[in-house]
């Protein structure tokens, strides 16, 4: 059971993340729950990154050669302690009452193991739409299934396992496949808990290609563990 005041860690992947880090940073700092602890990974930033994060005396900055973000994320959840975990892209924008009414979840819905909220997507000034955002997208809030919306409990991790660094795209859906499989209780929460910055350099038309290719390959994964467990019963 989570205490009143449970440690939430929060862990942030950079890589050359100069531009918006400290913004992201900033939204983070002022949510109204406390304790919390920030991890920023460094994946190899080659920019003003490091420099940057360390102007925040109350973030733990770790440094890794460029191995990727699930690989990032893995060494953040390796570090923390938090009795809660949650996730923060370096160019996103979180919501001040994420945790409150995060954690007040987890204590109203005890069997509930991680939880998805909402996000609502804004344009970089000056940017234009990109070609995969549909224009409906930027005037509500859209329901997501990825790492900066989640928040799980730590418990999840040892049961599911981490996230597949041999992934470049699709690592996010190829563990909350393996958690559904796992029959690991989830739920979506009604609130936007970020605000994800649309800045023309989130995908590539070849990056939605590939992650195509990556659904189809985890849709086969999953498959065939599937038939082997019916082989072992």
């Amino acid at each position: 059971m989570l205490g009143d005041t449970s440690l939430v860690s929060i862990i942030m992947p950079v890589y050359n993340g100069e531009k918006y880090v400290a913004q992201a940073l900033e939204s983070v700092f002022k949510d109204f729950y406390r304790p919390i602890e920030v991890i920023a990974v460094d994946d190899g930033s080659t920019d003003n990154t490091a420099q940057i994060i360390g102007h925040y005396d109350d973030v733990q900055h770790i440094y890794q050669t460029n191995q990727g973000v699930s690989s990032a994320i893995n060494k953040g959840i390796a570090a923390s302690s938090g009795e809660l975990i949650a996730f923060m892209g370096c160019d996103d924008l979180w919501q001040s009452n994420r945790l409150t009414a995060t954690v007040s979840y987890f204590h109203q819905h005890p069997e509930t193991d991680y939880v998805l909220g909402k996000l609502m997507m804004f344009l970089e000034t000056g940017c234009d739409v990109p070609s995969w955002v549909r224009p409906e997208w930027l005037k509500a809030p859209q329901e997501a299934s990825n790492t900066g919306v989640m928040v799980a409990r730590r418990a999840v991790f040892d049961h599911v396992g981490l996230f597949n660094k041999g992934r470049n795209s699709g690592w996010e859906t190829e563990w909350l496949v393996r958690a559904n499989e796992a029959g690991v209780p989830m739920a979506r929460l009604p609130e936007v808990v970020l605000r994800r910055r649309i800045h023309g350099e989130n995908l590539s038309a070849k990056r939605m290609r590939m992650r195509k290719d990556n659904l189809m390959s985890i849709a086969r994964e999953s498959i065939r563990r599937q038939q082997d467990k019916k082989g072992e019963s």
